[in-house]
């Protein structure tokens, strides 16, 4: 949330605390009213938001009547109150009846009545393709939102509107463009989400084009490309994805690795088009009229119309629009200063984006807008003239109370829809704070430039270049700091225990004798954590064999080989959970990576197991590589997005993008076939299966059979012996008993997370001491089984997982395995 100072002078007055004291709340209830009003119609349904539309009427008649009380009586207070409240709840009841109205309409809708069927649909895309990460199995995988413009099922086309969610896969899906209308075969399934949607559908092919493109939408087109161009020209890979991401929220050449950089340092805000980067814009253009002593309706003009282009640029969707009213409230704080303003106007934006898209109000999008937005409004200022009064310079102070204002309000949300807190979010932001400004209003420039002159556009660009770099160096170091991000209890729970303790902190840090105790405690947990974190982790602990990654849905092991080297076995379905394990493991060599089988809860994490390390080879399964590396059909790609996710019964991953980022690399790739043998220090790996049988795929294979092709390998130590067995099921495990291989092991990775295609003879023969179950909590397989479960038991096995139990680690303790997991629990086998 940095960036949204940092403009001349306009910021100083929004600090300096200018009508500090009166602030002007009345449109508060309404906002506040029309905003729960409309979630309750959407999330409850249209019956119960013509309930509370109907006890809101109550109400309102009640508060009528107290307001005739109150001026018989000349209570002159009771009066005020009650004409406040009383906006509130008859602009919350008429928000009420609209959205119940609108969900009634929706629910109607024909195309509800097809749930599970097929249609051919005609759509027009509000808004560019996302990437899905970690959520489906498949190549590329995207989401799409859209208007739907018809359909036809039966031989019979239906006119019909509404809103719709498209989950689709294939690189064509990547080039749709908004507004321009497209048509496809679906399956029609109902809507996963409460927000207007009409029904999700799931494309079974590439999209047709079936309309034209309108004629602004091909402007920011123009302009996005141009400006991606340019950026490339001037800019390094990772700085050249940056900058339009900032700029004009285009994510395509965004690496893998950076967008997780600033998730982790929590500077995720600056990679989407917010009321910041209306913010900076405006102030700027207002700025130079200033400057040229242009008069005052003069300047509204032109930052109008400089709000109206960039909004073209960055995509006239809800949410640009959205950021573009919350950009213009900040900017009203920052002209006038007073508080007492800026608040109605927040007010008055909620209501009027409400009134066009209630569907806003249940995206977190919105919610995050606006309470950084009120942040800025209602606590910033005086936070930032209570560090000035205490010494603290002027610019510091306001990036701080900036940074930690909007920490405060958003922190919450966050923690409710992830699970996770950024613990460095607060100073990654004040110390990115300064390059914002500059970074924004130069993309902005150049953007214009590239239209009509490439070389001045790439100059401008290449004028951002340090301040770029010092944007990523600050995301990339902290994000690279240990226990940067933490997991938390998520969930509504969670957040409101949050928002408590928040609550409960601002309030108690009011008292000089409460910060003098908070600034004790945090200096003494301070000097014995940090240290203890980055110079004695504790993890991994000494003498470990082998660590069971906390993957979600996927596998990925780590064998160690020696002190910071490692062999890796899988890399489960994204990057980010594998190069933290790794990262956290103190690996920095991988002399030999496996990929089982190319399944993306297998593969899709390649990229983060590469970062930052040494890989001696990559390996695969007979067949599986093709005799040319064809480039991937994104960007992303190339950088190691599975656009996947990990599940139980997995389609095939992206073999192209494992070959397109050893190729980037330069590390080699080899394929692993039955009968070899390597050793790697003291440990000794032994491959069993598949057995090469010549045989060259063309196309992936069905899920089965590519299971069934799973690289099954021992690892022999000086201790211990470990069976992997990638998703092997019955057909290849009853195949590999029958070889005659000896598959007796100590440790045994379990088939398939568990699932219940692992052969009781199989286990039977393996008879492990310690059975480790890579699996994703709550996954919807059913992993792993029971009676896979009863079975291990009944043959004296324990079982560890990861969806209980986090990262696990295996150590020997003279005759005994020892395991320690990421909730530290220290066991004994």
């Amino acid at each position: 949330m940095s960036g949204i100072e940092g403009v001349g002078d306009v910021d100083r007055r929004v600090v300096e605390g200018e009508d500090a004291v009166a602030l002007d709340g009345r449109l508060l209830p309404a906002a506040v009213g029309c905003w729960l009003a409309t979630i309750a119609a959407l999330v409850s349904g249209w019956r119960v938001g013509a309930l509370v539309a109907g006890g809101l009427v109550v109400a309102a008649i009640g508060l009528w009547v107290l307001l005739l009380w109150a001026v018989a009586h000349r209570r002159e207070r009771v009066r005020v109150v009650a004409v406040v409240a009383l906006g509130g709840v008859v602009i919350g009841a008429g928000f009420a009846v609209a959205a119940a109205w609108r969900e009634y309409r929706v629910s109607a809708h024909p195309l509800r009545a097809v749930a599970g069927q097929t249609a051919q649909v005609v759509l027009t895309p509000t808004g560019d393709p996302k990437a899905v990460r970690a959520k489906a199995f498949g190549g590329e995988r995207w989401v799409v939102r859209a208007e739907l413009r018809s359909y036809r099922r039966g031989g019979v086309d239906t006119g019909a509107g509404g809103a719709v969610v498209v989950l689709a896969s294939g690189a064509q899906w990547a080039q749709v463009l908004p507004g321009r209308p497209v048509a496809v075969r679906a399956r029609v399934e109902s809507p996963r989400r409460h927000d207007l949607t009409v029904a999700t559908l799931f494309a079974s092919g590439p999209p047709e084009v079936a309309g034209e493109l309108p004629w602004w939408q091909g402007v920011a087109g123009v302009v996005r490309r141009r400006l991606s161009d340019a950026a490339a020209g001037a800019l390094s890979p990772d700085a050249a994805g940056v900058v339009p991401a900032l700029v004009a929220g285009d994510t395509s050449k965004l690496p893998e690795q950076v967008e997780q950089d600033f998730e982790i340092a929590g500077l995720e805000h600056l990679l989407v088009v917010s009321g910041a980067n209306f913010t900076l814009l405006l102030a700027a253009v207002l700025c130079v009229t200033r400057f040229l002593t242009l008069g005052p309706r003069t300047s509204v003009v032109l930052a109008a119309v400089v709000l109206l282009l960039f909004v073209v640029v960055a995509r006239p969707d809800p949410s640009v629009l959205r950021a573009a009213a919350m950009g213009a409230v900040t900017l009203l704080a920052l002209l006038t200063g007073r508080r007492k303003q800026a608040l109605p106007a927040l007010c008055t934006a909620v209501i009027g984006l409400l009134a066009v898209w209630p569907e806003l109000a249940v995206r977190a999008g919105f919610a995050l807008s606006v309470l950084a937005t009120a942040g800025l409004i209602l606590l910033a200022p005086s936070w930032a003239d209570w560090l000035r009064a205490r010494g603290c310079w002027r610019r510091p102070a306001e990036a701080l109370a900036v940074a930690v204002a909007a920490f405060v309000v958003t922190t919450p949300l966050l923690i409710a829809l992830s699970g996770r807190i950024s613990v460095v979010s607060i100073l990654a932001n004040v110390l990115v704070e300064p390059v914002i400004g500059p970074i924004t209003v130069l993309g902005v420039l150049g953007a214009v430039l590239a239209v009509f002159w490439m070389p001045g556009a790439e100059l401008v660009l290449w004028c951002a270049k340090p301040f770029v770099w010092w944007l990523c160096a600050v995301a990339e170091r902290l994000a690279a700091v240990p226990g940067a991000e933490i997991t938390v209890p998520g969930g509504a729970a969670g957040g409101l225990a949050a928002a408590a303790l928040l609550a409960v902190g601002v309030i108690g840090l009011r008292s000089r004798r409460v910060r003098r105790i908070a600034a004790v405690v945090a200096i003494g947990f301070g000097a014995v954590l940090i240290p203890v974190r980055l110079w004695h982790p504790g993890w991994p602990t000494s003498g470990w064999i082998v660590a069971a990654c906390d993957v979600g849905q996927g596998d990925g092991f780590v064998l160690a080989v020696a002190r910071g080297s490692a062999i890796v076995v899988d890399v489960g379905p994204e990057p980010r959970a594998m190069r933290a394990c790794l990262d956290r493991l103190g690996i920095n060599t991988i002399p030999l990576l496996i990929l089982s089988h190319p399944h993306a809860d297998h593969i899709g994490g390649l990229a983060g197991a590469l970062q930052g390390r040494a890989v001696a080879a990559i390996a695969v399964g007979p067949g599986e590589l093709v005799a040319e590396a064809p480039r991937p059909a994104n960007h992303r790609a190339a950088h190691g997005v599975s656009h996947a996710a990990s599940g139980g019964h997995g389609e095939s991953g992206d073999i192209r993008t494992v070959i397109a980022l050893a190729h980037a690399g330069r590390i080699p790739l080899i394929e692993l076939a039955a009968g070899e043998v390597f050793r790697f220090g003291t440990v000794e790996l032994d491959i069993l299966a598949p057995i090469d049988s010549g045989r060259r795929p063309t196309q992936p294979l069905p899920n089965d059979e590519a299971n069934n092709r799973s690289i099954i390998l021992t690892a022999t130590t000086a201790t211990t012996r470990i069976l992997f067995t990638g998703d092997a099921e019955a057909d290849a495990q009853r195949a590999l008993l029958r070889s005659g291989a000896l598959v007796r092991a100590d440790i045994l990775k379990v088939p398939h997370h568990g699932s219940r295609t692992t052969a009781p003879e199989f286990l039977e023969a393996v008879h492990p001491r310690l059975a480790l179950v890579s699996v994703g909590a709550d996954n919807t397989f059913g992993h792993p089984n029971p009676a896979i479960l009863a079975q291990l038991a009944g043959l004296g096995a324990a079982v560890a997982r990861t969806d209980r139990q986090g990262d696990i680690l295996v150590a020997t303790a003279g005759p005994h395995l020892r395991t320690l997991t990421a909730h530290r629990r220290d066991r004994a086998h």
